[in-house]
């Protein structure tokens, strides 16, 4: 009996424990029924939401493709207008290219004709102009040639008769025999004399011609002779060691085309030679003109910047050579 009391017992707790297991699952299952039909609610409105933006949706993507259609349709008409006023604007344009190159073909023609035409007269003229100033180059030429040759003849002649210059007797000598010099004496201090002289190409040079220099002029009776070949080509050598601002020039009564000559067999290029053949018109100026030979005197004359005589050494015996130190260290002094 006991048992069986016991097995109620426990029939009618495990009834009560399954009653509480059981409202619990009811209420629970009541709360999820309550978030069910409150989902589903809302699912409902999202819903409606969904399928109003879906209906504004279509009506916006028509809305769209009847745009795109309309401007499809205005895009093909003005790409054919466009095109159309692109060709005849090509077509305008092509025309008045062809018009404007025919344009400028006649004046380029036109424009070259008036220049060749003026060109032909420039040069007709130009060269009638060149003809009257070689005409008067050499008429200038001849003027002053005959110039020098005048004064030359005067001073010679002046010196001759005393006017001018006494002669000048006894100052140099040739192998002992005494020779005399016409013209003036100059001394150290003095202005230098001008002088006309040739070149090798038979152009006149004067002491113009080495305006603003330092010069050193020797005259020699003849470049052919040994002793005055010896002393140009010494000077010819010093001159490479001097700076430009120094001439050196040789002057003597050789033809220009025999100094000419002799520089190219030399090789002297330094010391620049000219000749006194034509005028006398150095030799007569710095008195070295030899009264009895017609040459020129063995002389050394340092003529600076400003035209002055600087140093002055005339060889007494025409067979020697002048002192070259002397002259190379009076013109240091002056550098």
């Amino acid at each position: 009996m006991k048992a069986v009391k016991r097995a109620k017992k426990a029939v009618q707790k495990t009834k009560r424990a399954v009653k509480k297991v059981v409202q619990k699952v009811a209420k629970k299952a009541t709360g999820l029924k309550k978030g069910l039909a409150k989902k589903k609610a809302e699912l409902r409105v999202s819903l409606r939401k969904a399928e109003k933006l879906v209906g504004q949706k279509d009506a916006l993507v028509e809305r769209l493709r009847k745009e795109v259609e309309h401007k499809e349709k205005l895009m093909r008409i003005n790409a054919k207008t466009l095109k159309e006023t692109i060709e005849k604007a090509g077509k305008e344009v092509s025309d008045l290219k062809s018009r404007v190159s025919q344009s400028i073909l006649e004046v380029k023609s036109k424009a070259e004709a008036e220049a060749k035409k003026l060109k032909e007269e420039l040069e007709a003229r130009s060269q009638a102009l060149r003809g009257k100033m070689n005409e008067l180059e050499e008429y200038k030429k001849a003027a002053e040639g005959k110039l020098f040759e005048l004064e030359a003849k005067a001073k010679e002649y002046a010196a001759k008769i005393g006017i001018i210059e006494k002669e000048r007797a006894g100052l140099v000598t040739f192998k002992g025999s005494p020779l005399t010099l016409l013209g003036p004496e100059l001394k150290v201090g003095d202005k230098a004399p001008d002088f006309r002289v040739r070149d090798t190409a038979m152009q006149p040079v004067t002491l113009e011609s080495f305006k603003g220099r330092v010069k050193i002029i020797t005259s020699v009776p003849s470049l052919d002779t040994s002793v005055c070949d010896m002393e140009t080509r010494r000077f010819n050598q010093e001159a490479a060691k001097l700076p430009e601002k120094v001439a050196i020039l040789t002057i003597s009564m050789d033809l220009p085309f025999a100094q000419a000559r002799w520089c190219a067999a030399a090789g002297v290029e330094k010391v620049k030679t000219f000749s006194d053949y034509r005028d006398r018109s150095f030799g007569l100026a710095y008195g070295v003109l030899i009264k009895e030979l017609k040459l020129l005197a063995r002389t050394v004359f340092i003529v600076d910047e400003r035209d002055v005589i600087r140093y002055i050494e005339l060889i007494p015996e025409m067979t020697k050579e002048p002192d070259y130190d002397r002259v190379l260290g009076a013109l240091r002094a002056l550098l």
